[in-house]
């Protein structure tokens, strides 16, 4: 089978202005002009009502859960179409019932779309069992190595008998680190726990198979590493959810509401599929067109694809940054579309952010961490550019 040609930048593909360097895209994702031309078409659409029917209601959506489905392996009848991750998560914790002196295992620092549903069972009983990184230097490459296999170790051995649930991301939102999911899904299924992953910085640029993973539920937003628009992304279900209870009782979701002309001859029964789970927003079309074209194109670059091409373009880089004192991890211990980078003393995360800023190379503060988010608009001169541009900064503090 003929391996497809490597990717190549796509810089012209995007509308950024000249002269700014976007390496932010774990912030939000850069849009790309086939993406805000969808968007510009369904306003103009919109404008004259007669132009949508009844099947607008439906067909674009069916379009883009299968291009959902497509990009992490899925069963398009796995897949709902979700506003926002927490709306996603809302729906794993109204259809689980938790008992008294379970536990909840979730990463340290997680992104709190990922944590706040579970708080809420603290009333119940349910106690919350964070697992925080341990300790490591990121400008030593053996300490970081020990630091992701110490935290694997803690995760897995956090998850016992009594985890109703546990909460994960594919890379951790502040700095990139990877986990590995496979593992940790394994030891879930092995006490009965709920696995649960939050994806929304890695879809669509990081090879993802819900098939073999087998995830209770996995969420993304669209506006990030997706490139689409705020306000839909979609959610994976497992069985576990396939006869569960939405959190909205829309008449978009009932069986046969493709009939406008007996929408009043009520059904309890809902849309096949996970579409009971179903935002009613997958109807606008300025969202649905917006996602939909941000989907092909990531269909279309392949997420593999993506994902060399980004480790490729910062190597240079991250030797540079290596070389003039700033810390970063091994390849195969971070995302290639997002990573940390550990500053040498005396330099305030902060101030550097605002220092980049200044120079137009726009950048992300998260925890300790100056946190880079490249995609397929970036080439190895911006992040070449990002790093001579730090090197200048740690001069100019000594």
């Amino acid at each position: 089978m003929l391996q497809p040609p490597p990717l190549e930048c796509q810089k012209p593909l995007f509308a950024l202005p000249e002269g700014e360097t976007w390496l932010n895209n774990a912030y939000m994702g850069a849009m790309p002009r086939a993406v805000l031309e969808a968007g510009h078409r369904a306003v103009d659409l919109r404008a004259l009502p007669a132009g949508l029917a009844p099947a607008d209601f439906f067909a674009p959506a069916e379009r883009v859960r299968g291009l959902c489905a497509a990009l992490v392996r899925a069963d398009p009848e796995q897949v709902a179409l979700v506003p926002t991750v927490a709306a996603g998560m809302a729906v794993v914790a109204a259809n689980l019932s938790p008992r008294a002196g379970q536990n909840v295992v979730m990463l340290g620092d997680q992104f709190p779309s990922n944590v706040y549903p579970w708080r809420r069972w603290r009333e119940q009983g349910v106690a919350m069992r964070p697992v925080a990184a341990p300790p490591g230097d990121a400008h030593e490459p053996a300490s970081w190595r020990r630091r992701c296999s110490a935290w694997h170790d803690a995760l897995e051995a956090a998850i016992d008998r009594d985890t109703v649930l546990v909460a994960v991301e594919p890379v951790h939102w502040t700095d990139g680190t990877r986990f590995d999911l496979d593992r940790l899904a394994r030891r879930a299924r092995a006490v009965g726990a709920a696995f649960v992953v939050d994806a929304t910085q890695v879809a669509g640029v990081m090879p993802l198979d819900v098939g073999e993973l087998q995830p209770d539920a996995l969420v993304v937003h669209g506006y990030k590493s997706m490139l689409a628009n705020y306000g839909l992304g979609f959610a994976v279900f497992g069985e576990r959810f396939a006869e569960g209870r939405p959190t909205d009782e829309s008449w978009l979701m009932r069986r046969g509401s493709e009939d406008f002309a007996r929408l009043v001859d009520y059904q309890d029964d809902y849309a096949p599929g996970m579409r009971r789970y179903d935002t009613s927003t997958r109807s606008n079309p300025v969202l649905i067109g917006m996602l939909e074209a941000a989907c092909r194109l990531l269909v279309d670059w392949q997420p593999a694809r993506i994902e060399h091409y980004l480790r490729r373009i910062a190597r240079p880089a991250v030797e540079r940054l290596r070389a003039d004192g700033f810390g970063v991890a091994d390849e195969d211990l971070r995302a290639a579309n997002l990573f940390g980078i550990a500053l040498p003393s005396g330099l305030a995360p902060e101030a550097v952010r605002q220092a980049l800023a200044a120079r137009y190379i726009h950048v992300s503060v998260r925890g300790s961490a100056v946190r880079v988010s490249p995609h397929v608009c970036n080439d190895e001169a911006d992040l070449l550019r990002l790093a001579e541009a730090l090197a200048e900064i740690g001069r100019a503090a000594t």
